[in-house]
């Protein structure tokens, strides 16, 4: 980069007054304490307009495969940790009772050889004082969980199970044999489940696209048909030729679960068919309609081709909390993974639902598109190729967790970075960090701490 000239000739430097000069360098001290001061918000960085305009509160950090969970302040001052025995899987939250719900990984190949990113297989319930209250192994020959888990209002929890079908079982729903080179397929369902004792679950609602397939290769199954025009169906032989997992057994990659209490709703991160997927709760099995809608990628039920793709391997799809700004919408970050350019975008969306709690569709039968009503991105110096989320903040801000890289940062609705946050870690991938709840500085969970156990986070607050 060339060095900026100074607009003064050489001579006139040399002759400033040496008392003038102690002068201008005690004013400009002052002022540099004037701004520490007045920024001690944020004290790491004490810019005055970063430190002003964030929303303040906690954020809750478990970098991938560290042992430790944090709450931190803004200053990036660890306020409340978790120590662990095993590796984080991915999902944490914190709970209104104080405890840490958290996923355990059993390693990047499961507890049984199958090859799958994002696995988990342990969920634990850990209380304040660290001790563990309830665990559920969610590991077996024929499943794991993976990825994301979401508490529900009623006690219960969501997962996300791989569960195993074998060759025969995909070639009798009309699987292409091209499309098994592993002979199985690990497909995604959906799980809730009751804690029972202190390391056990009842199952108490299941949703599986095994329910609601279609294909067009074998008129002689009673699936047979075509996808687009059984938008609520997911074709079975659907692949997106973008995507890493193209003929293996990871077939959907399902990687983020929200519920909407409101409209007794579920939405799906589908990373495997760059689509969002919502689909009701209250029925199950053949009672259920399968997908109420879908956004992202027409071309996987037959309605577009890859120029009409919008998301690109996104994760972190979830409905705006009431009495929040934009409440209701559904907010997503799409990765941008496979999209030109490579550039990620945080995007809220107002879905076309109907006041019965059903999605309007076009006149060819088709699921209508989303509104965009806001989005932040910065092509060139912002983008996360996987993990990542974001959440909506009172007053409007939003705070991003760009996971790949271990920044997490508050932004303005203009767009405006306001807070940063670079995520730091001993653990095997470094500050990379699945998500970063924030957490409001009156959540019912977080309890008093000892100031003697503040310490640094060992991140970096910009």
């Amino acid at each position: 980069m060339a060095k900026r000239r100074s607009s003064m000739p050489p001579a006139t430097i040399l002759r400033f007054d040496t008392k003038l000069l102690w002068m201008l360098l005690l004013l400009v001290v002052a002022g540099h304490a004037a701004a520490n001061s007045a920024a001690s918000d944020d004290p790491q960085d004490g810019t005055v307009a970063v430190a002003a305009k964030h929303t303040g509160g906690y954020v809750l950090l478990s970098p991938l495969g560290s042992t430790e969970a944090q709450i931190i302040d803004r200053q990036g001052t660890t306020i409340h940790s978790w120590q662990k025995e095993r590796r984080s899987g991915s999902a944490v939250y914190l709970l209104d009772d104080g405890s840490l719900l958290r996923t355990g990984s059993s390693g990047p190949r499961g507890a049984f050889g199958f090859q799958g990113g994002g696995s988990g297989g342990l969920i634990e319930k850990v209380s304040w004082q660290g001790e563990v209250t309830w665990k559920l192994d969610w590991a077996s020959e024929q499943h794991l969980q993976h990825h994301d888990i979401e508490p529900l209002p009623n006690g219960n929890l969501l997962l996300i199970s791989w569960e195993r079908k074998t060759e025969e079982e995909c070639l009798a729903v009309g699987r292409h044999q091209a499309l098994l080179p592993q002979r199985q397929l690990w497909v995604d369902a959906i799980v809730e489940v009751k804690p029972t004792g202190n390391d056990g679950a009842e199952v108490v609602w299941r949703w599986s696209p095994w329910d609601h397939l279609v294909q067009d290769i074998d008129p002689e199954k009673p699936n047979y048909g075509r996808a687009s025009e059984h938008p609520e169906k997911i074709d079975i032989n659907y692949v997106s030729f973008s995507s890493r997992e193209l003929g293996q057994p990871d077939w959907m990659h399902t990687n983020s679960v929200a519920y909407n209490a409101q409209l007794d709703q579920i939405i799906l991160s589908i990373h495997g068919f760059d689509e969002v997927w919502v689909i009701d709760h209250s029925t199950q099995g053949e009672e259920n309609p399968g997908i109420l809608w879908r956004w992202g990628n027409p071309e996987a039920y037959g309605k577009g081709n890859a120029a009409d793709r919008t998301l690109f391997k996104q994760h972190d799809a979830h409905w705006i909390e009431p009495g929040l700004p934009g409440q209701g919408n559904i907010m997503i970050f799409n990765n941008g993974q496979g999209r030109r350019g490579s550039y990620s975008t945080v995007l809220e969306l107002e879905p076309p639902l109907k006041s019965n709690g059903s999605y309007r569709r076009t006149g060819d039968g088709s699921f209508e598109s989303a509104t965009t009503a806001w989005k932040y991105e910065n092509p060139g110096t912002f983008f996360s190729s996987n993990i990542s989320g974001a959440d909506r903040l009172p007053g409007g801000n939003t705070l991003i967790c760009s996971g790949a890289t271990g920044e997490v940062f508050e932004v303005t609705p203009e767009g405006k970075i306001v807070w940063e946050y670079g995520v730091q870690s001993d653990g095997p991938r470094g500050g990379a960090i699945f998500r970063a709840p924030w957490i409001s500085p009156d959540h019912p969970g977080l309890r008093p701490t000892d100031p003697a156990k503040k310490k640094p986070a060992g991140g970096t607050s910009l």
